[in-house]
C-alpha cells in the first residue's frame, strides 16, 4: 500500500521476541498463539499515522478458537498458576483456631483499575552508527527498557541509549509496560533505517497494557467476644493475567499488608498469580499493599458485625501496641516508633467522630 515501509512479523524479530521483566514468558509479536485478547500480532511501518492504520486494516489473521481463563476462580478450577503458593507463618493457626471462642470463614474479592495517566505509553526510536539505537521512552525504568531492547535487537546493552523525557503520568503503568513500545519502536528504527515513533491511543493503551491486580482472598479467623483477633488463615490470589510480568512481587507485597495495623497472635498468609487470557496486569501505587489491607479490613468488619462491637472498637483494640511481642509483625519485625495509638486517638478527635456517629444515627432514623 503507498506510504508503507514494511510490516513486521514475530519472525522479523532478530534478537529475543520477549519484553518480559522477570521471566521470558512475555511475546512482544504474537508467534502461532494469541493469549489475549488485544495482543500485538504485526507492527505497519508507514508516512503517517493515517496510511498506517488502512494498512494495519487489510492485515488478515486466521484464528481459531481456543478455551480461555478470565477470572481467579476460574484459574483456580483449572490450576492454572503463574507461581507456586508463597507462605508467611506465626504460631499454630490452626490450634488457635480450634480454640477461638469465635469463628467465621469467608471470601472477599474485588476487581482492578486503569491507571489512566494523561500521556498513553509512546516511544520514538532512531538508528545511530555501529549498530546502535537511541530510544525515547515514556517510562519509569529507563534501565529494564535499556536491557529489554537490547536483546529483542541482539546486541549488547551498551549499543542502546534510553533517555525518559517528561512523563505524563504513569502510577506504576510504565515500570515495565514501557518496555513494549520502546522494543517495537526500536525493532522498527533498526528495520527501516529511519526515525520510528509508536504511541498507543487511549482505546489501545486500555486494551494491551496491563491494569491494578484483581484479588481474591479466601479467609479463616478466630477471635473472642471482645473483637480480639486471635487466629488468621489468609489465602490470596491475584489475576496475574497472561504472563507474569510484576506479578510475583505484586502479590508477595499483598502477603506483607495482610495485618495492615493489627497484631495477629497466630497466622498463616498465602499468595499465588493465577495465569488467566486477558492483558498482563502490573505495578500500580501501592504495588499489591492496598489489597493486602483491604482484606483485613473486611474481616475487622465482619468481627465487628459478628460481636456487635462497633467497627472502630474492634480496630482500636487490635492495633500493635507498641511493647514486645503485640508490636512484631508476622515476618519478625519490630515497628520502631510505633505511634497508632497516638494517631488514631488524635483522629478519633480532630475528626469528632463520636459527634458525627450520633448525627448519622439519629438522620437514618428521620422518615424519607
Amino acid at each position: 500500500m503507498p506510504g508503507i515501509a514494511a510490516v513486521l512479523l514475530a519472525e522479523d524479530v532478530q534478537g529475543l521476541n520477549d519484553t518480559g521483566a522477570v521471566r521470558h514468558d512475555e511475546i512482544l509479536l504474537a508467534d502461532r498463539e494469541v493469549f489475549y485478547h488485544g495482543q500485538i500480532v504485526a507492527l505497519v511501518i508507514g508516512e503517517t499515522q493515517e496510511l498506517c492504520r488502512a494498512a494495519a486494516a487489510q492485515v488478515v489473521v486466521e484464528y481459531e478458537p481456543l478455551p480461555a481463563i478470565f477470572t481467579i476462580e476460574e484459574a483456580i478450577a483449572a490450576e492454572s498458576f503463574h507461581t507456586e503458593p508463597h507462605f508467611i507463618r506465626r504460631g499454630d493457626v490452626r490450634a488457635a483456631l480450634t480454640n477461638s471462642p469465635m469463628t467465621f470463614a469467608g471470601e472477599f474479592s474485588f476487581g482492578g483499575q486503569d491507571h489512566f495517566y494523561l500521556e498513553t505509553n509512546a516511544a520514538w526510536a532512531e538508528p545511530g552508527e555501529d549498530g546502535s539505537v537511541f530510544v525515547s521512552s515514556s517510562t519509569q525504568h529507563p534501565s529494564e527498557v535499556q536491557h529489554i531492547v537490547a536483546h529483542v535487537l541482539a546486541v549488547p546493552m551498551h549499543r542502546v541509549v534510553v533517555e525518559c523525557p517528561r512523563m505524563g503520568g504513569g502510577f506504576g503503568g510504565k515500570e515495565s509496560q514501557a518496555a513494549i513500545l520502546a522494543a517495537l519502536a526500536a525493532l522498527a528504527a533498526t528495520r527501516s533505517g529511519r526515525k520510528v515513533r509508536v504511541r498507543f491511543d487511549r482505546d489501545q493503551d486500555m486494551t494491551i497494557t496491563g491494569k491494578r491486580h484483581p484479588f481474591l482472598g479466601k479467609f479463616e479467623v478466630g477471635f473472642d467476644r471482645d473483637g480480639m483477633l486471635l487466629a488468621a488463615k489468609i489465602a490470596l490470589f491475584s489475576n496475574g493475567g497472561w504472563s507474569l510480568d510484576l506479578s510475583g512481587a505484586v502479590t508477595d507485597r499483598g502477603v506483607f499488608h495482610c495485618d495492615n495495623s493489627y497484631f495477629i497472635p497466630h497466622v498463616e498468609f498465602s499468595g499465588q498469580v493465577t495465569k488467566t487470557n486477558l492483558a498482563s496486569n502490573t505495578a500500580f501505587r501501592g504495588f499489591g499493599g492496598p489489597q493486602g489491607m483491604l482484606v483485613i479490613e473486611e474481616i475487622m468488619d465482619r468481627i465487628a458485625r459478628a460481636t456487635g462491637l462497633a467497627p472502630e472498637v474492634v480496630r482500636r483494640r487490635n492495633l500493635y501496641r507498641g511493647t514486645g511481642e503485640t508490636n512484631t509483625t508476622p515476618y519478625g519485625q519490630e515497628i520502631e516508633d510505633n505511634r497508632l495509638q497516638r494517631i488514631w486517638q488524635e483522629l478519633m478527635a480532630s475528626s469528632d467522630f463520636a459527634a458525627r456517629r450520633v448525627e448519622l444515627q439519629q438522620w437514618e432514623r428521620e422518615p424519607a
